[in-house]
This record gives structure tokens, sequence and C-alpha cells, in this order.
């Protein structure tokens, strides 16, 4: 993803893998893309956060462990936009669906789990700082 392009409304601006086992996934990644990866401890104390980083040193995902049972492994991407509850509004309107209202995550920005009308999930957020 080219930092220029990252921060405009509708780009995508953050890949999350959602994990039961981080160490395989840092292990594969690693091999894979070449990534780096650093673990930090979730200020709310829900878990460990693994932000991976490419060969030319930019963070370019993260990973955590499921935040509910039942939530298989998967990607996930994250849309910056300008406003999130207005997004969140406006995606009802056209036929989506919210799966976690709009919430500000500290040191991060405010973000949105939705559903397009078809049923895909995504996020928005609106980032604390660019990337």
């Amino acid at each position: 993803m080219k930092k220029d392009i990252r921060n405009q409304h509708g780009a995508v601006c953050w890949a999350e893998l959602t994990t039961t086992d981080p160490k395989a996934a840092k292990a594969f990644y690693a091999e894979v893309f070449g990534w780096t990866a650093e673990d930090t401890e979730m200020k709310d104390g829900s878990g460990t956060y693994t932000c991976f980083t490419n060969r030319d040193g930019e963070e370019v995902a993260g990973a955590m462990k499921p935040m509910a049972s039942g939530i298989p492994n998967h990607w996930g991407i994250h849309l910056h936009v300008d406003d999130v509850d207005l997004a969140a509004a406006t995606t009802t309107k056209l036929g989506g669906k919210i799966l976690m209202p709009p919430f500000d995550c500290p040191e991060v920005g405010r973000i949105a789990y939705l559903t397009d009308p078809q049923g895909a999930a995504f996020a928005v957020i609106k980032l604390a700082k660019p990337v």
C-alpha cells in the first residue's frame, strides 16, 4: 500500500488477522513475505496485539486472537473514512448492517465493524494518527 493513499477516504489503510495461533501466523508470514512481528499488550488488558512490518520497515498489518469464541480465523480490512458515525449510518441506509457500532480505541482511532448488503464484513476507521 502506498502511504500517500492510505489516509484517503475509502482507501484500505490496515489489514488485520484474527487467529487462534498467533505464533504460527508470525512464523508463516515471516517465511512467506519476510515480515517481522512485534507484540504489545493492548491497553484495555484484552490480550496481545501483533504488528507486522514489511521489508521496507513499514507497518502493514496486525494480528490478534478472536475477541469472542466461535469467531473463525480470518483476514479483515479497515477502510479509512472521514467520519465513522456517518459511514455506519450510511451503511444501514443502503442495506448493510452494523456488527459493532462506532467506538473509540485509544491511540488508534474511531472504528466500526459493518457488512455490506451481501453480508461481506469490513471495518471503517478514522485513524488518530495518519499512517
